[in-house]
Parts: C-alpha cells; sequence; structure tokens
C-alpha cells in the first residue's frame, strides 16, 4: 500500500486511525498540493500568454497592410471628393467651362 504515495510518512499517516493522523501531515499535503495547484496554473498562465502574444503579433503583421491600404484609399476617394466639389463650384459660377477640362 505505501507504493501508492509519493512521502512515507503520508502513507503511514493514512494508514493508522483519523485520530492518530498527525497535523503536520494534512498540512504538508495541503501545502503540496497548493504548490502544485500554483504552478500549474503559472504554467498554463504562461502559455496562453505566449499562444496569443504570439498570435497577436501575426494578427498585427497580417492587418498593418490592409489598414494602411484602407487609409489610402480613403484619402484619395475624400481627395477625389473633393476635386469634384471644386470643380462643380467652379462650373456652376462660370469661373470653369467644361471645354476647358481636360481628362
Amino acid at each position: 500500500m505505501e507504493k501508492f504515495f509519493a512521502d512515507e510518512e503520508m502513507s503511514k499517516g493514512l494508514l493508522t486511525s483519523q485520530t492518530d493522523l498527525p497535523t503536520s501531515i494534512y498540512k504538508r499535503w495541503f501545502i503540496k498540493n497548493t504548490q502544485e495547484k500554483h504552478f500549474g496554473l503559472l504554467i498554463h498562465h504562461q502559455r496562453w500568454l505566449r499562444t496569443n502574444s504570439s498570435l497577436s503579433n501575426g494578427f498585427f503583421r497580417s492587418n498593418a497592410p490592409s489598414e494602411s491600404y484602407q487609409y489610402l484609399l480613403n484619402l484619395f476617394l475624400s481627395n477625389g471628393t473633393l476635386l469634384d466639389q471644386m470643380t462643380k463650384t467652379l462650373l456652376r459660377k462660370r469661373w470653369l467651362f467644361p471645354d476647358e477640362m481636360q481628362i
């Protein structure tokens, strides 16, 4: 039965009656489990950070050209709209005539 327990003192304590069980065994078991859970959570958190930071870096690299393209497209479209508005205003005020425009 002792081969199932990593700690020899713990196995002896568990095989005796509950009233004879020293509190130090409980404390050691609790501390050991708490530390194992803590390390497990740390490892999980580090893996999560590594995965998500690499995904976000990849997302940034793949998304940056798209955002740049969108910005430039909007800039040219707004400049084209501005040019159209200026042309219409100049034509309306007769400061510019259609035959004077070149395409």
